[in-house]
């Protein structure tokens, strides 16, 4: 089984832990999975026992907005004679950046016989008008299969989209073991390459800093907290996205915040992101808005605990008093209180991170993640053989 797997991302912000972790699961499975991604995933892709080509160069950066357009356009016409070159039964998409492109591009491999298989991170792009939505649409109902990292996604596709319940599979995220982080740094060692005092008490923010990721009730929350708990410290860990950051520096300046607050928007290395994660005592995610977060399974990975918010997909992970606490989205008041209570039992707090490990390294593993995915292959090209027989 041959299958086109197409993710533009890469590791321009991340998501080349997850393309790795699923591919690799695949290919120990017998699925041979062609890696289709950006220039920026090249400098991580070591001894992969799998293909992988770069056909998108040049979309990301200071470029012109319309020279990273032509470069992603040239990019799908690069990658359609790789789908007959590669014998690929299946197509399996992540993420769309021109999605009137893009939906074109999935018709023209649909006419040439590829099966096509969405996984739709965000069901509902969060900058989306009511153009591209209708397009985006349009890319689901094209779809042989739709694949979503929670129910409650699949319940957003269908109230949104109107897709047939029996198309969309829910299929969860995994943990990040076995992609060259060191999961078991001591939170001693981590600290002291941070410059982080060992006494302090550390909550960690990490990830994409934008709007629907309620970054400004955490630090209200803080406030609270830091009141009360003298010795807490703030990390803000990530890349900036369609937002100001600006705003956060403002409103860390007023609450008079800044000598409790490390901040540092902008993209870390895996060696670093090992460091935060390693050294903080807790992650917090307090989003308004998601619909499943890579850092809660990052979280996990590293056996630390959470404070998230009940919204999307967050809410069918985290465990409420044995993996975190869910705190209404926006309750700045809940949240200082879910994160003092995780602050003040550090022997709880130690447990429920154990557990958490231990759920992403049985129940959400890569192993179990790849069996469910190439079962949905394997449905697709069942079909297309009945089909092809009562045709016949």
């Amino acid at each position: 089984m041959r299958v086109l797997y197409i993710e533009p991302v890469g590791g321009h912000r991340g998501m080349h832990y997850y393309d790795f972790a699923l591919c690799g699961a695949l290919w120990k499975l017998g699925v041979e999975p062609l890696l289709v991604t950006c220039d920026e995933t090249e400098g991580y892709a070591t001894s992969l026992p799998y293909q992988i080509s770069y056909p998108f160069r040049g979309i990301y950066g200071e470029k012109n907005l319309l020279i990273r357009g032509f470069n992603y356009l040239r990019a799908l016409w690069q990658i359609l004679p790789e789908a007959p070159a590669s014998r690929a039964q299946i197509a399996h998409f992540h993420y769309f950046h021109l999605p009137l492109a893009d939906y074109a591009f999935i018709s023209l491999l649909k006419r040439r016989g590829l099966k096509i298989v969405i996984t739709a991170h965000d069901v509902v792009p969060f900058t989306a008008g009511l153009l591209s939505k209708w397009i985006v649409g349009r890319i689901y109902q094209a779809a042989d299969k739709l694949v979503v990292h929670a129910h409650s996604n699949r319940e957003a596709i269908l109230n949104s989209f109107g897709v047939l319940r029996e198309k969309v599979e829910v299929i969860p995220m995994g943990p990040y073991f076995d992609l060259h982080l060191d999961t078991n740094l001591s939170q001693e060692v981590a600290r002291e390459q941070l410059g982080i005092p060992a006494h302090k008490e550390v909550i960690l923010f990490f990830g994409q800093i934008k709007r629907v990721k309620g970054l400004d009730h955490l630090v209200r929350a803080f406030q609270i907290v830091s009141s009360r708990r003298p010795d807490s410290l703030l990390l803000i860990v990530g890349p900036i996205w369609k937002d100001d950051f600006s705003k956060y520096e403002d409103l860390i300046d007023e609450l008079s915040l800044k000598d409790r607050v490390i901040s540092r928007p902008e993209y870390v290395s895996d060696q670093e992101l090992a460091l935060y994660f390693s050294a903080a005592d807790l992650v917090v995610l307090p989003y308004t808005k998601v619909y499943q977060s890579a850092v809660l399974f990052m979280a996990y990975t590293f056996s630390r605990p959470v404070v998230a918010s009940a919204v999307g997909g967050l809410a069918e992970v985290v465990k409420d008093g044995e993996t975190g606490y869910l705190v209404p989205p926006a309750d700045e008041v809940r949240l200082a209180e879910a994160i003092e209570k995780t602050l003040a039992d550090k022997g709880r707090a130690e447990e429920m991170g154990r557990v958490a490990r231990e759920m992403v390294e049985t129940t959400y593993s890569w192993q179990k993640i790849a069996a469910e995915t190439k079962k949905v292959y394997e449905t697709l090209l069942a079909q297309e053989r009945f089909e092809k027989a009562v045709g016949g």
